[in-house]
């Protein structure tokens, strides 16, 4: 039986947008698992509501519910232990977290003025005075008051990304010579404002676009060939 994914959809069931359900859709392509993706919506939770959590990414194995993207992660390598490691042991560990608080103090704050207010504008009207209302309280100004023009928007994520700039800039992937975790966890981040963006955020000719490709490119073009709203 496959893995049942729940996953934020617009109000246009094929497009999917969260950075966090895209690192648990690359965990699963990485771990080479079947799995169906479910569009879910902040208007209707009532699909996920025995799993006991209120936000995706959700998945159910079986009869079992889990949620978050790392506790997904951490999931698929116990519960899996024969197919590919996403986190390697004690060292893997420390090098995913390091990245993940690296996308959380420089890339989500760089990439949420690209792509959340047209994110936003994505959504059901069902969901858009959930989505208004908690965002706004937790970055404490209107959505538009947070959304970045191009230029400033492009420059701002490409400043955020100079860590990693210099990484990839020697190294492939994030993870070294293969992708694994810590190149899923920047991915989803940077796959959110590719997806909702009326411009492509990232240089091509750079580092980290070269990388944004060749992830784009992993397992037969998977998330290459995922729906923006510049199709």
């Amino acid at each position: 039986m496959s893995i049942l994914l729940y996953d934020l959809a617009g109000a246009d069931p094929e497009i999917f947008f969260s950075p966090f359900c895209w690192r648990t859709r690359m965990a699963l392509l990485h771990k080479g698992l079947d799995f169906e993706v479910l569009p879910w919506r902040f208007s209707d939770r009532s699909a996920t509501a025995d799993s006991g959590h209120n936000s995706v990414p959700i998945i159910r194995d079986g009869d079992r519910w889990v949620g978050d993207s790392w506790e997904i992660a951490r999931y698929l390598d116990r519960q899996y232990p024969t197919r590919p490691t996403l986190i390697a042991g004690p060292q893997g560990e420390a090098h995913a977290r390091l990245v993940s608080g690296l996308c959380g103090t420089l890339i989500f704050p760089a990439a949420i003025r690209i792509a959340l207010l047209p994110a936003y504008g994505l959504l059901d009207d069902s969901s858009k005075p959930y989505f208004r209302e908690s965002r706004e309280q937790m970055f404490g100004k209107r959505l538009e008051d947070i959304d970045a023009d191009e230029a400033t928007g492009r420059a701002g994520l490409a400043a955020a990304l100079a860590p990693f700039h210099e990484a990839l800039a020697a190294c492939p992937f994030i993870n070294g010579a293969e992708p694994a975790y810590p190149d899923y966890l920047l991915f989803g981040v940077l796959k959110w404002p590719d997806i909702v963006s009326a411009y492509a955020p990232l240089d091509g000719t750079s580092a980290v676009g070269r990388w944004f490709e060749r992830m784009n490119s992993l397992y037969d073009g998977y998330a290459g060939k995922a729906r923006t709203v510049r199709d």
